[in-house]
């Protein structure tokens, strides 16, 4: 028996007596009344565990009762919470104000909402305590019995327990006591016990959770240093047709600042803290920024919510990020600062950099994340997964051919950790999974291949809390980056982050040599690579949020019910850029272009130009999506936007240059509201256009906020997904078409399109609902490395949605329609291709069939509609379905849609580098097809099983 190897102890000096697990099993407390909700502060990790009996707990039949369990910071309470109190709409009874210590909030609690108990979890107050404590809390909710965080069990902890009736207790730490006990030495033995319990009270575990202590426990700061504080006035650097000639200076002459890492910081946290001065009035209306690039990558300050006061209003635009950096004392570091301005001609600024010398490389980009874990798992009876040994940064052990590698501790500013990293997950987190999954199913686990089969057959879900520095994303082969070759730091392309291998039994063993031409990371039983179990991560800016998004998850029908019609509707958005094309002669000015410039200028690649192949993917999406009972919603290139040009607005630009700026006004009415052929045929357009106020064809945040389901197709960065891109870019250059479409220049740059762009800044403040996205958009779903509060992902998640997908890197489309010629690669105008598509759909009923991304999206949309089952099962069908049915499919090209025009040169140049290199290989693109499943995950609950209105709506 487990219990028997695990001992409980008597207080009888060398007497050791084992109880028959039945004893434990049966041990129960009961609840006089539990709370409607719960809150607790962030200041300690402990205070969600106390709770978390209260929150959720099982009577002595198995039935659940749980209430919403919120983390809140008394001095600035997220949004997030806020909201999610408010659509849950359940009294908060049970508040821990964080004025008592976790030992005096245990035996309150125990003593005012136990009414008896026959047991009790003790929790040592220390780290050992928590570590132990966190995998243990779901044993206290399963058995309805209190936890007590405490130093020492003393009289006024003996006391509660004599009160309650407590006969034994289970002990996290090293606290010593007089009744029966098991003490528990390490994870194990927990999770032994917690099978055990499980198994008896609800049947097969079918939950899993992985978490890890460490970020409860960041590292010391044990110095910090202001390195440097600068304030400077800076001129727009943003070109358009009135102010060329101005801008040329700051653009080629970008402001640079340089900064030193102390000596003697062997682990040193840099915080970049940059701040725009320039009227928020403007920030607000033209989404001026300012755009970063150096030591950390391509950054704006549109990647931060910005300076905001209590009621979230926007006081100034500004940019915090912060990474870690190992061995680099003494190294000098440095950015550049680009203002991007559409009316102003120049704005002050203030630069602050912070260094903290820390004292270890280990600091969580979700500090105290973890103290949700047992709370999710409890919630779906499940087993907890959680050491700290799962935890990666660079360190004087971390070697490659035994050598340390000095510089940021992640890989997305250090990619020659890639090898490192993966091998850490594989070893550390994979083969450990493997031997927990092993032993619940009961099957040794050198029989691999029938492990493999067993949750092939009948999956469990494995849910993430945690950051991946917590729990580190695996980072599969890329064409466009190579840890040995060709490593790119601090843009898209750092290999494929992702979650996959969690969910996979049997991948092939890391490389850690160069990758071979034909490499592709594989399984071991299968032809093509196999997520058996379910996987999603839950994610947020902090705790709060974590908070948050877990009780919307569980009370999810108590909000939507609040939501009227809003669970029926569904929205398709698509951006301008994504059509490409090979034209006829102008290819070959673009490839003379490149040869004479050496690749400054000009491209062998297919430039953005309309083909029609998204205009039929919409009808396609269109069509999926009302076969769910939608009510769907589409927009088109400009109309998708996330805002348009008041006629205001327009008057703003036109009076900063009448002379230059009144044709680009017109110009810009015309066409910030145009879709496609079809706006020819519409009034509306036709009217607002000349005559009106072309911003109210614009609807892209509109869709977003009323839609249950959202899809969008656009180019994207991880803190940014573009709409307008080159339908309004290219109108602020003299000769823009040329210039843009043509020649691509490195480095010019116009605000013109920023203001139809979804942004971490403008995303924050929207009122979603719990809402599925899946946002097809090189890097949108990028979370790895990055403070949570730069990603748009975590700021959908903020604002509200539910669940969130999308790639993590670089990702693959076509772009045309066929037939082509094949001249020249495919060079034509696309006529013949338009018009079979147009012909088949017209005629047949026929549109042509969605690749890579679109391919998962499609499948994981009509298997929620036809089988009604959980998101994260569905999209590991689609991943698992995607090669099998497309892997020998050709193309005549991939380009990536990362293609956002303000890329700054260097990512354009290695972008096109690597697709030109990837394309003269193998037409089926195999490399990209099998990053395409690696790159898509779920943030959020695996288990989520959203709204469909052919489903829960139908009954």
């Amino acid at each position: 028996l487990i219990i028997a190897s695990i001992g409980i102890y008597y207080w009888s000096p060398g007497e050791i007596k084992t109880l028959e697990t039945k004893a434990l099993l049966s041990a129960c407390g009961e609840i006089a009344e539990a709370p409607a909700a719960v809150m607790v502060p962030d200041t300690d990790p402990f205070y969600p565990l106390i709770v978390t009996p209260l929150a959720v707990h099982y009577d002595s039949e198995g039935n659940q009762i749980v209430a919403p369990l919120y983390v809140e910071n008394p001095e600035n309470p997220s949004r997030a919470v806020v909201r999610a109190r408010d659509m849950i709409g359940k009294n908060v009874d049970l508040i821990v104000d964080g004025t008592k210590s976790p030992k005096e909030v245990s035996l309150d609690l125990a003593s005012n909402y136990w009414e008896r108990s026959n047991a009790a979890l003790l929790i040592k107050d220390n780290q050992e305590g928590y570590s132990l404590g966190l995998v243990a809390t779901p044993l206290a909710s399963y058995m309805s019995i209190p936890v007590i965080v405490t130093d020492e069990i003393d009289r006024s902890v003996e006391s509660v327990l004599n009160k309650l009736g407590v006969k034994y207790v289970m002990i996290c730490g090293n606290l010593s006591t007089s009744l029966q006990h098991i003490k528990f030495s390490d994870i194990d033995e927990i999770i032994d016990l917690t099978i055990d319990v499980v198994e008896d009270k609800f049947g097969d575990v079918e939950y899993i959770t992985l978490a890890n202590p460490l970020d409860a426990w960041p590292p010391k700061v044990l110095d910090k240093k202001i390195v440097l504080s600068q304030r400077d006035e800076v001129r727009n650097s943003a070109l358009m047709i009135g102010n060329f000639l101005k801008a040329m200076k700051p653009l080629l002459s970008p402001y640079v600042y340089t900064f030193t890492i102390p000596e003697d910081y062997k682990y040193a946290l840099v915080k970049l803290d940059i701040k725009n001065l320039e009227p928020v009035d403007q920030v607000e209306k033209f989404e001026d920024n300012l755009i970063i690039q150096g030591s950390f990558g391509y950054l704006r300050t549109y990647a931060y919510p910005g300076e905001r006061d209590s009621r979230e209003n926007l006081i100034h635009d500004m940019l915090h990020f912060e990474t870690v950096y190992y061995d680099q004392g003494g190294e000098e570091l440095w950015f550049s600062i680009l203002p991007t301005f559409m009316v102003i001609d120049s704005a002050e600024i203030e630069v602050t950099v912070t260094v903290e010398k820390l004292s270890n490389p280990y600091y969580p980009l979700i500090p105290k994340e973890s103290s949700l874990a047992q709370y999710l798992t409890a919630y779906n009876k499940g087993i907890l997964f959680a050491k700290p040994e799962f935890a990666f940064a660079a360190d004087d052990d971390v070697k490659m051919d035994g050598k340390t590698l000095p510089g940021n501790t992640q890989p997305f500013l250090n990619p020659a950790l890639i090898p490192l990293v993966n091998k850490h997950v594989y070893e550390n987190i994979h083969i450990p999974l493997n031997k927990l999954l092993a032993k619940i199913r009961d099957i040794d686990l050198s029989r691999d291949e029938m492990l493999r089969e067993s949750y092939c057959r009948d999956p469990v879900y494995i849910a993430l809390v945690g950051d991946t520095t917590m729990l580190p994303q695996y980072y599969y082969r890329n064409p466009h980056s190579d840890p040995f070759k060709h490593p790119v730091a601090g843009a898209y392309a750092t290999n494929t982050p992702s979650d996959f291998i969690y969910g996979n039994i049997d991948p092939e063993i890391y490389s850690l040599r160069p990758y071979p031409d034909d490499y592709l990371e594989n399984d071991m039983y299968s032809q093509y690579p196999f997520a058996e179990n379910i996987v999603g991560r839950i994610m947020g800016w902090d705790s709060q949020d974590i908070s948050a998004l877990i009780a919307r998850t569980i009370f999810y029908y108590d909000v939507i019910d609040k939501l009227g019609d809003w669970k029926n509707k569904a929205s398709f958005r698509v951006g301008a850029g994504t059509d490409v094309q090979k034209l006829p002669i102008i290819t070959g000015i673009r490839k003379m272009c490149m040869m004479l410039t050496g690749g400054f200028i000009g491209s062998d690649e297919p430039m953005k130009f309309p083909s029609g192949e998204k205009y039929f993917l919409i009808k396609r999406v269109k069509n999926y999506l009302e076969e769910g009972g939608f009510e769907v919603s589409t927009a088109h290139r400009g109309a998708a936007g996330r805002t348009g040009y008041t006629n205001e607005m327009l008057r703003e630009i036109w009076k900063d240059n009448p002379l230059l700026h009144w044709i680009l006004i017109k110009r810009i009415k015309l066409r910030q509201g145009y879709q496609n052929i079809d706006s020819f045929r519409d009034l509306s357009w036709w009217s607002e256009s000349l005559f009106g106020d072309s911003s109210s064809l614009v609807v892209g945040e509109e869709l977003e906020e009323n839609s249950n389901f959202i899809l969008a197709d656009q180019h994207a960065i991880w803190f940014e997904k573009a709409y307008a891109d080159i339908l309004l870019h290219e109108l602020g250059f003299p000769f823009g078409t040329l210039a843009i479409r043509v020649l691509q220049p490195p480095g010019l740059r116009t605000p013109i399109d920023q203001i139809s762009s979804d942004s971490v800044r403008n995303v924050v403040g929207r009122e979603l609902g719990p809402s599925v996205m899946m946002i097809e958009g090189c890097g949108s779903g990028k979370i790895d490395c990055i403070p949570p509060k730069n990603t748009l992902a975590n700021a959908y998640l903020h604002a509200g949605v539910n669940a969130y997908i999308s790639p993590t890197t670089l990702s693959a489309f076509y772009g045309a329609l066929e037939p082509r010629p094949n001249f020249g690669g495919g060079v034509g105008l696309g006529i013949m291709g338009f018009m079979k598509t147009w012909y088949d759909w017209k005629f047949k009923g026929e549109l042509p069939e969605p690749g890579f991304n679109e391919f998962i999206f499609e499948y994981t949309c009509k298997e929620l509609f036809a089988q009604n089952v959980s998101l994260g099962k569905a999209l590991r069908d689609a991943k698992n379905a995607y090669l099998p049915a497309q892997f020998n499919y050709t193309y005549r090209w991939t380009p990536p849609l990362s293609m956002i025009n303000n890329l700054p040169y260097e990512i354009k140049r290695d972008i096109q580098k690597t697709m030109s290199e990837g394309g003269n290989v193998d037409h089926r693109f195999p490399v990209e097809k099998y990053a395409t499943v690696y790159q898509i995950n779920l943030i959020g609950d695996p288990a989520f099983n959203p709204y469909e209105p052919c489903n829960e709506g139908a009954e």
